[in-house]
């Protein structure tokens, strides 16, 4: 990769780190990452492993805090994934310009939710970048702040890697005698870790097909409507089934233009002297049939996932909107907890819970699901 040097005005440093990731049901491990800019290269650091789910894992290295970094503007990677049974390579340039945009004005308004927390909004930079191996060499790039994950509108297809001079740097570790030594290790009963992808292999496949439907985006916005019109909402929690996330004050519409599914929601909002915190975990198999039932082949139709609210704070009606079509969600797992708005720091009393023992609503991509 040749980059250009611009001469004409001083490069913009920031803070921030990076990392690696991949889906919990097809991991593998990094040879080698590089995020190369004007001024130098960031890597990696800590455990090559790529298994945390698309967009998670812990990002970072003992950097100092108070040294700026150039953003990169290219990336060079190798890396292994174990369910495609292959070495994959890519050098590619990234969206400098989208990157740079996101640093410069990236910032997310938020309530922080400690429990010494005044309740005064502060702002959370985006500070990391996140590059995620899927299926098939494909790669994806993220921007992550503490309060918001945001997958860039951009992607990369790596190259199978066939020379055995590098190939042996990864088996040789072992003492193994080639890569298909290598990947039998990885589905060997030895690895008892892997259990749950092992699973999924064996009695689907590949991932991909099921990632295709998770990356999927729809033009639709979450709205709650309380029967109690006095209620005002404190802050809420979204999580999507492309990897994105997003957490801040009542102003949950702002969280992306075109979401994926939501998978999981979590709510705190205020009536007369109460403080209700309200936890969603939606079922993937519901959603995956409803929002293609709703939408076809049309996702830019508008929608919407209304989400209403009883006078009494422990019933709700789920359904999603589109054109003439209302689709129930019925399969949605819900608690509720009240807690006096003036000691917020008092264990909460469940008053709302329609599941026995613990919820079983997980994604495939969740770090409690076991497989089937």
């Amino acid at each position: 990769i040749i980059m250009k040097k611009n001469s004409k005005m001083e490069e913009e440093r920031f803070y921030y780190e990076v990392g690696c990731s991949g889906p919990r049901l097809a991991p593998g491990e990094y040879v080698s990452v590089d995020f190369i800019g004007e001024s130098g290269t960031l890597r990696p650091f800590g455990n090559n492993s790529v298994k945390s789910g698309i967009g998670g894992g812990v990002d970072g290295v003992a950097r100092d805090r108070s040294k700026k970094y150039g953003l990169p503007k290219a990336i060079e990677a190798t890396w292994v994934s174990y369910t495609d049974r292959k070495v994959y390579s890519v050098s590619t340039l990234i969206p400098y310009d989208t990157i740079l945009s996101l640093f410069r004005d990236g910032g997310v308004p938020c309530i922080p939710l400690s429990q010494d927390s005044t309740g005064e909004e502060m702002t959370r930079l985006i500070q990391s970048l996140n590059l995620c191996f899927l299926p098939g060499g494909k790669v994806m790039l993220y921007a992550k702040a503490p309060v918001k994950r945001i997958l860039l509108d951009w992607s990369a297809v790596g190259t199978e890697v066939t020379d055995d001079e590098i190939l042996s740097d990864v088996y040789g570790r072992w003492g193994l005698k080639n890569m298909e030594e290598y990947y039998d290790e990885f589905y060997s009963d030895e690895f008892s870790n892997y259990e749950p992808w092992r699973k999924y292999v064996r009695k689907h496949g590949t991932l991909a097909p099921l990632l295709e439907r998770y990356l999927q985006r729809f033009n639709y916005t979450l709205n709650f409507e309380f029967e109690n019109q006095e209620t005002s909402v404190y802050c809420v929690e979204s999580k999507f089934t492309n990897g994105e996330r997003y957490s801040r004050t009542s102003k949950y519409n702002e969280a992306f233009e075109r979401p994926s599914r939501l998978k999981e929601f979590w709510a705190m909002w205020d009536y007369n002297d109460s403080r209700y915190s309200c936890y969603m975990y939606f079922n993937e198999a519901e959603m995956l049939k409803v929002f293609d039932e709703a939408y076809g082949e049309d996702r830019t139709q508008k929608g919407e996932l209304k989400i209403k609210v009883c006078k009494y704070n422990n019933l709700f009606d789920i359904s999603l909107n589109v054109g003439d079509k209302s689709i129930k969600l019925e399969k949605t797992a819900i608690r509720v907890f009240r807690r006096p708005i003036e000691n917020p720091t008092k264990a909460g009393e469940l008053i709302y819970k329609n599941y026995e023992g613990n919820h079983t609503n997980f994604f495939a991509d969740d770090e409690k699901y076991v497989g089937e």
